[in-house]
């Protein structure tokens, strides 16, 4: 029996570790591969291309993202091809089988971890058993285990991140890795809070995989754990033994618990980690304390800032900061402290997020008591609640797109940097820049970065800030870039600058006028030279 495994990532730069361990789990005594597309694809093509491979049963991964357009797609692969078996697994599918099987198209369901259930289900299948397998359902059949595989199970398989079928584009895409599985946390809008326990792969296992990987092409590995410093001794180990072997322009991402962030890891990345190496995503939410109770996030906001302050003060690690908006008790002047007050670390990036409602969450189960009104379709975005309105949340979508148009986008940097000394409240900021475009008329989509720049200077309208932009503009390319902005200097003066420059300054002159923009500010004159496909800026007096 031919067997195809794949997925749609929201992104070409994505992967899937999940298609990745079920093939290293089966390929040996199965014939069978894995595939993966992207959300953007034509269904119509996947279907085709699905159809041509000429296999007998096919294996979804299900996520929020992904579930609509692969419930489609397994209707018209059903109706192209009617005897082939369709297999979904994945955690929107696993906490809610009765829903998904509901869907006549699908087969089988795997709640759970599938190594172990997949290779049974697909021997049954092809050898006519009868299917008793736990974690399997099907019409007739659900089964209420949520299957958790024993790791050295995992372990004792063949390595799902150096296949052959990556080594073409693994330098441009994000490399997935885990060294634990489970969380420690009870966070209850999150499907992590259903697995029982906190499982970690042995030492030995983890620094043979991260072995290959750093001796790979890869440049981003992405740690799927959901709290990376749970055992303080088993993320030094990590650090330490990526420090020693990584190669130049590889960075690790991690998601971790900050205010339970051990001080010897500080002090570790602080005084070992080579800079740009690493990038923390700490998940906050809130830092209103009705609000972390009423979910179950325990979290000491006075050290998460300690902890946050130190990371910053040494310069080792670029920060991602997590928000969520529509959590209970946080009304909309309390979310804005919340933006404030998590702002105020000024970090690389600030992700501001909305509350989702996903399937087997006890959030989703108290929507009443809540009064949440979400989404019923993916992502299950709330929409409103008891205490905020349908307003509300509009408000807060308009503060987020500023958000990432003007600070996450790292292109305003000097900028924003000194907009926000001046600034008593960010939040207030970036919703009144977005209600300034609403009012002018200004493209959300579709923009090009120099109309970005000309938005920007026309709300602020100060001769200071006009003059950043156009050094954080300036800097933005390698090749001479269009200005946005009248230019400072005349032709005629632009040429005595440039005679004046290059003979106060030993410059040269045919450099100058070939290969550079020259701009008059207060500070002095500043010259930008695009060069060899790369940016030297400098202000001259």
């Amino acid at each position: 029996m031919k067997t195809l495994i794949t997925t749609l990532n929201s992104k070409f730069i994505h992967t899937s570790l999940s298609l990745r361990l079920l093939y290293v789990a089966t390929y040996k005594k199965f014939d069978i591969d894995f595939k993966e597309y992207t959300i953007k694809d034509s269904l119509e093509h996947i279907r085709d291309d699905i159809i041509s491979m000429n296999i007998e049963s096919v294996a979804f991964s299900c996520y929020i993202w992904n579930i609509d357009y692969i419930l489609d797609l397994c209707h018209m692969l059903k109706e192209a091809k009617p005897d082939l078996v369709i297999i979904l697994g994945g955690p929107e599918v696993t906490y809610d089988v009765e829903h998904f099987l509901s869907f006549t198209d699908i087969d089988f369901i795997i709640s759970g971890e599938g190594e172990e259930a997949f290779p049974l289900l697909l021997d049954a299948i092809e050898n006519h058993k009868n299917i008793d397998i736990e974690g399997v359902s099907y019409q007739g059949h659900i089964s209420k285990t949520v299957n958790c595989v024993d790791l050295s199970y995992v372990e004792s398989l063949d390595s799902p991140y150096c296949l052959p079928q990556d080594e073409k584009n693994k330098d441009k895409r994000i490399l997935y890795f885990e060294s634990s599985r489970g969380c420690p946390f009870q966070c209850q809008y999150c499907l992590s809070s259903l697995e029982k326990g906190l499982r970690f792969f042995s030492e030995d296992y983890l620094k043979k995989q991260l072995s290959l990987i750093c001796q790979s092409s890869v440049k981003t590995v992405k740690f799927l754990d959901r709290s990376f410093n749970a055992d303080a001794r088993h993320a030094l180990m990590i650090l330490d033994y990526i420090f020693k072997h990584h190669q130049e322009g590889q960075q690790f991402q991690f998601e971790i618990n900050a205010d339970v962030l051990h001080q010897d890891i500080i002090d570790f990345i602080n005084e070992k980690a080579p800079a740009g190496l690493l990038r923390f995503e700490i998940g906050i939410q809130s830092t209103y304390e009705p609000t972390n109770k009423a979910v179950k996030r325990i979290q000491n906001f006075q050290r998460l800032s300690e902890v946050v302050q130190q990371l910053m003060d040494g310069g080792k690690c670029d920060l991602h900061l997590d928000l969520i908006a529509g959590l209970p008790y946080e009304t909309y002047e309390r979310f804005a402290k919340s933006f404030d007050d998590v702002f105020a670390f000024q970090a690389k990036e600030l992700q501001l997020g909305f509350l989702k409602l996903l399937r087997g969450t006890s959030l989703r189960e108290d929507t009443e008591t809540f009064g949440y009104i979400y989404q019923e379709e993916p992502p299950y975005e709330m929409k409103e609640s008891k205490w905020l309105t349908y307003e509300d949340m509009k408000k807060i979508h308009i503060a987020e797109d500023m958000l990432e148009k003007y600070w996450n986008s790292g292109r305003f940097v000097s900028t924003m940097n000194e907009i926000m000394k001046r600034e008593k409240s960010p939040f207030s900021f970036f919703y009144q820049l977005g209600c300034f475009y609403e009012c002018k008329g200004y493209k959300k989509v579709g923009y090009q970065l120099d109309e970005l720049f000309y938005y920007l200077d026309t709300y602020l309208n100060n001769l200071d800030d006009h003059e950043r932009l156009i050094q954080d503009y300036l800097g933005q390319f390698k090749v001479k870039p269009k200005r946005w902005y009248e230019p400072t200097l005349s032709s005629k003066q632009r040429k005595e600058v440039i005679h004046y420059l290059a003979e106060t300054y030993h410059l040269s002159s045919e450099l100058l006028f070939r290969y550079a923009i020259v701009e008059k500010l207060s500070s002095g004159y500043l010259v930008a030279i695009y060069k060899d496909y790369q940016c030297m800026m400098e202000i001259y007096k």
